[in-house]
């Protein structure tokens, strides 16, 4: 039997290198370095070849029971994770658990659209609080003193209306027939701070206070005014009116506050006229016309604002002593009786007549009897031209 030769005892050179690939240190080993030599015993170092009797046999391991040899754990180290590609930043996360999460774009943009939106709606928001806050603080700096005055509701017995006052009243109701509403409110505040008590004056002063456009203030008013005792029912009237510039159309609210007025105040015409106007906007004609008809009953025969103003132009003929230019008649008692009242004092009393005959055909028959009974004229009753108007 040929004798093989081995630079290793009893590790034949074929076969160790055959083997030396799989030796499980041998993939640790750096190059250069070499295998440790395995000694005469039957001991080695765990990895190496054992010779016993039979042969060479695999090192005492895990992996015999298997059949294969042992193979070393292979740890590879952690590679630090390089700096992202900014192209790919939108697309790729890298696997790092500390690192935030990126917000995409898109929503980033509407973030910002609706933090824009927010702020415009906040801006108008507190415009629309400073406007109306302005026009408060305009109102109650227009109105200081209404509010002192509507709670001045007279709590012991009317007094009388000092006769200094009607000057500075007849000022204020002067205003509040020119338009001048503002201004006569002011002035129908300072008196009602001061006289508190006087009758009409809360109601005066509500009437201004709705021509100016205070609605609440002229209902606070209205309030007192009935609570005092004064204008009882022209308050609730008032009241009612107040109640339509609130709304566009009749309301059941109005319908109510006019009966009050009528119930307060039967004999007041006022109330039944204007719950007439109110019931044919309902399209309630019956009922309207039975309200006038009521009203009729109550009115004066002869028109206030008719008989002021003629007895105001007659008065001036007197006074200024200036005849009024013969003229042709119009059918108005104002400009008719003036004129016909300078051609009895010319001595014109042919045209005197001729000039009442046309205004009598025009006029209400009442109100021409009181016109024409009017203490300059019936200086002219003898006059025998003049003897059919009287």
């Amino acid at each position: 039997m040929n004798s093989t030769t081995s630079d290793v005892e009893g590790r034949p050179p074929g076969k160790t290198q055959s083997l030396s690939r799989f030796h499980p240190r041998a993939a640790a080993q750096p190059d250069g370095e070499q295998e440790p030599q395995a000694g005469g015993d039957l001991k080695s170092k765990e990895g190496s070849w054992v010779q016993t009797p039979s042969g060479l046999r695999p090192p005492p391991s895990s992996s015999r029971s298997t059949g294969f040899p042992a193979f070393p754990k292979v740890v590879v180290p952690r590679r630090e994770a390089a700096s992202p590609d900014p192209e790919l930043s939108d697309k790729i996360l890298l696997p790092d658990s500390h690192a935030a999460p990126r917000i995409p774009a898109w929503l980033l943009k509407e973030t910002a659209l609706a933090f824009k939106a927010g702020l415009v709606v906040i801006f108008l928001v507190a415009a629309i609080i400073a406007f109306k806050s302005g026009e408060y603080r305009g109102r109650i700096v227009g109105l200081r003193e209404v509010k002192p005055a509507a709670a001045a509701a007279p709590a012991l017995p009317p007094a009388d209306f000092p006769e200094e006052l009607l000057p500075a009243l007849n000022t204020a109701l002067r205003l509040l027939r020119e338009g001048e509403n503002l201004e006569a409110l002011e002035s129908l505040n300072k008196m009602l701070a001061s006289h508190p008590k006087v009758p009409s004056l809360h109601f005066a002063t509500a009437i201004a206070a709705l021509q100016a456009g205070y609605p609440r203030e002229a209902g606070r008013l209205a309030d007192a005014s009935i609570k005092g005792g004064f204008r009882v029912s022209d308050s609730w009237a008032l009241k009612a009116a107040i109640a339509a510039s609130q709304t566009r159309g009749p309301s059941a609210e109005q319908e109510t506050l006019l009966k009050k007025a009528i119930s307060s105040d039967p004999m007041n015409p006022s109330p039944f006229i204007e719950l007439a106007s109110l019931l044919r906007y309902q399209g309630r004609n019956d009922a309207a016309a039975g309200l006038l008809e009521s009203a009729a009953f109550r009115l004066n025969p002869a028109d206030a604002q008719t008989v002021v103003e003629t007895t105001k132009a007659v008065l001036a003929v007197d006074v200024a002593g200036n005849l009024a230019p013969l003229s042709e008649p119009m059918g108005i008692p104002a400009k008719d009786i003036p004129n016909a009242y300078s051609e009895m004092k010319r001595g014109n009393f042919e045209n005197a007549a001729t000039i009442l005959r046309f205004c009598r055909n025009q006029t209400a028959p009442d109100l021409f009897d009181y016109l024409v009974n009017d203490p300059a004229l019936r200086k002219f009753t003898s006059r025998p031209e003049l003897k059919e108007f009287h």
